[in-house]
């Protein structure tokens, strides 16, 4: 493929963040995000803090806060300790704690507080709760959080703990969340109280998970009141001192035991203050975030970036020694929501920036793999969960991976993943067939699509693993998207779509602009001018079989120009780099630029829900100048929205891309130097970066 210019482990990588000192200095990154991005609009992001790929994320909750379990207009109904973030459907929520103060109440919407005077950041929480004149404070660890509650005294004051209470049941019921029983205890002499709660449903798997807790107090209790109603309610009045004024706790959660919740306390907190724990979750992010240093652009640009480049750090939970169905030495990551949308962007950012998360990542598939026989793209609460949203897409983020050279995982059991999911995690019926007919069943447009370039990526690894056969065999059969484009379909003026066709090569005739939604006949949550564009190891023949390049051009214009193609869900991520296929490299810019500016913002969040890091990462990518196509090994060049970017990799080594204008105004690419050497297209390679490289990227006006 050519693409011509018209000229031309989590501890271990904050270690490795102190060697950044060199980059150019800024304001401290973490106090650059803004939080209230990420639950605005649809985003279904958290406001809580948390740390990179924390396994807690403690949050408040408002009474209809969606799936993300806060709305920023609504009264403030408690803090929950574990939440999913930016996804279209809600989970956990769990471990409820609401000061009140005056009559206590139990009762789901009966202590609601307004609230005033709000405080979010990745490493700190505050908020005064105007119902009952209580300064709430909080701050995180990796499996814990610590709460400061500032009563008025003198009147009574407690705290509730809420055990059955979660975002499926009691924020996001369409989810249908229940509660299934649980158990608190209160240790008197170590001033603990411990417990669990046994909870089903939500966006996942519907099989049954257990949430354990311990919670030390450091004031003196008056008493403390538990009542256990089975699988109706399970709560605790902690009853304070009438003149307590300052009121501390320590939270520890496992999905294990309450004895590991117990250890996160002990090892994690100790003798801590909230200040201390605070001061090291903002030095945590500050290392985290400044991996990426921009100059230029304005104030709010530089806010959306750290913001986006915070949410691509958030999700998926790093549980490693917290796995409850089996004791493994391996990582151990969870809460995929969902690969089908992190392999694009989120994991090859990690690549560059983290590149031990992403063999972390394959060490725990390769691990579900040994003990489940399966590793299915969306798990949570360490359960596997057999609906897909596309297609296995475990492959595409080993694949990239390995082409990538990433190390630290072993890739011959990753490739015998790879094969199995070829060979077995396929819909029978495309295994039968080679390619996947419409036979009554579910998305059969969309899967094929997604399953040809899975089989690409495992094509590709075969051919790393010297196993010739699979290689070919693989990748004959991700070739087999052309059995589902319809030359003779059209929409809006333009022929050749993906088509659902029956065994017999019977054409089923739809409209190809017809949006369908989730888990339904021939797409998922698109439509075929989306998919039809989803071939990214296929360009080339895709432009001929849509009649060209300049006709492609008009396609495409005309399909974001009328919202037929939109980025408010993934399989859209990759088509504005089309047009750079087609020689038109301004016009990916143009769009990209456009996209950008009309679909993030502070006031409005993210295009649709933020995704896990998926959108957080499309945008920091287009806003550095790179761009991933992720299974592969590299990435679209296009115009930074900064001046000046420099990014540390996890090696050490530093990528610098310089943008260099003679106006303002210029916005399209004219030539580019990589380490001093003109480079001939708009395309560059991992292996010309991953050792550190100087990219210098000169501007031009754009021609009418």
């Amino acid at each position: 493929m050519k693409i011509f210019l018209p000229v031309l482990s989590s501890f271990l990588f904050i270690v490795s963040m102190l060697r950044s000192t060199d980059l150019p200095a800024q304001e401290s990154p973490a106090d650059q995000v803004n939080l209230f991005m990420g639950v605005r609009g649809n985003s279904n992001g958290v406001i809580g803090p948390q740390l990179p790929h924390g396994s807690v994320n403690p949050s408040p909750q408002t009474p209809n806060g969606k799936h993300g379990g806060y709305i920023e207009g609504q009264p403030i109904r408690g803090f929950g300790q574990l939440h999913v973030s930016g996804t279209g459907w809600g989970r956990y929520g769990q471990i409820l704690l609401s000061p009140q103060t005056g009559s206590f109440t139990s009762a789901e919407d009966g202590h609601d507080s307004p609230k005033s005077a709000e405080i979010a950041t990745p490493y700190y929480y505050s908020v005064f709760l105007d119902r009952y004149n209580v300064k709430t404070e909080l701050a995180p660890t990796h499996h814990c959080a610590v709460y400061r509650f500032g009563f008025p005294g003198k009147k009574p004051q407690s705290i509730l703990l809420d055990v059955a209470h979660n975002i499926p049941r009691d924020i996001a019921p369409e989810v249908k969340g229940k509660f299934l029983g649980g158990a608190i205890s209160f240790d008197r002499g170590k001033n603990v109280i411990k417990g669990w709660g046994e909870y089903a449903g939500g966006f996942g798997s519907s099989l049954p998970y257990k949430v354990f807790f311990s919670i030390r107090l450091q004031n003196q209790l008056a008493d403390v009141r538990i009542t256990n109603n089975g699988s109706q309610s399970l709560f605790a009045e902690i009853i304070l001192p009438e003149n307590a004024s300052t009121v501390q706790l320590q939270v520890g959660i496992s999905l294990k035991s309450v004895a590991s919740a117990n250890d996160y306390i002990r090892k994690e907190i100790g003798n801590s203050s909230l200040e201390e724990i605070k001061a090291t979750a903002k030095k945590t992010w500050d290392q985290t975030l400044s991996a990426i240093a921009v100059k230029g652009g304005s104030e709010k640009e530089q806010q959306q970036f750290y913001t986006a480049l915070y949410h691509s750090f958030v999700m998926p939970r790093d549980r490693t020694g917290d796995n409850p169905h089996w004791n493994s030495s391996e990582p151990h990551i969870d809460d995929h929501y969902c690969v089908w949308d992190t392999w694009r962007t989120k994991y090859p950012l990690m690549i560059l920036l983290r590149e031990s998360f992403v063999a972390n990542t394959i060490n725990s598939f390769i691990d579900r793999f040994t003990h489940n026989g399966v590793c299915n793209p969306t798990f949570t609460s360490s359960l596997d969960w057999d609906q897909k949203q596309g297609g296995d897409d475990v492959d595409n983020i080993i694949a990239d991976a390995i082409v990538k050279g990433v190390k630290g995982f072993d890739r011959k059991k990753a490739y015998e993943l790879m094969l199995w999911n070829a060979d077995h995690a396929r819909h029978p019926d495309y295994l039968r067939y080679g390619w996947l007919p419409e036979t009554g069943g579910k998305m059969s447009c969309s899967y094929e699509m997604e399953y040809a370039y899975n089989d690409f990526c495992a094509s590709q690894v075969a051919k790393e693993m010297n196993d010739l056969q699979n290689a070919d065999r693989l990748g004959k059969r991700s070739q087999n998207w052309e059995k589902l484009f319809d030359t003779a379909s059209e929409s809006k003026g333009f022929k050749g779509f993906i088509t659902p066709r029956r065994s017999s090569l019977e054409w089923l005739h739809i409209d190809p602009a017809k949006h369908y939604g989730s888990w339904v006949e021939y797409f998922y949550e698109g439509n075929s001018w989306v998919y039809s564009l989803f071939t990214p190891h296929a360009f080339d023949r895709l432009i001929e079989v849509c009649g060209g390049k300049e006709q492609m051009i008009r396609r495409l214009r005309y399909g974001f120009d009328n919202r037929l193609i939109d980025l408010s869900n993934e399989p859209g991520f990759l088509t504005p780099f089309i047009f750079s296929h087609c020689e038109r490299p301004d016009l990916t810019a143009k769009y990209v630029r456009a996209l950008r500016s009309k679909s993030f913002s502070l006031e409005k969040g993210y295009p649709d829900n933020e995704d896990g890091g998926a959108m957080g990462s499309w945008y920091v990518f287009t806003s550095i100048g790179l761009f991933p196509n992720a299974g592969q090994d590299f990435y679209y060049l296009l115009p930074p929205a900064f001046d000046h970017v420099s990014m540390r990799m996890e090696n050490g080594r530093l990528i610098t891309i310089e943008s260099v204008r003679s106006a303002p105004s210029d916005a399209v690419i004219d030539t580019v130097l990589l380490n001093g050497k003109s480079l001939s297209g708009t395309v560059i390679h991992h292996k010309d970066l991953v050792n550190g490289a100087s990219i210098v990227i000169k501007l031009k006006s754009a021609a009418e």
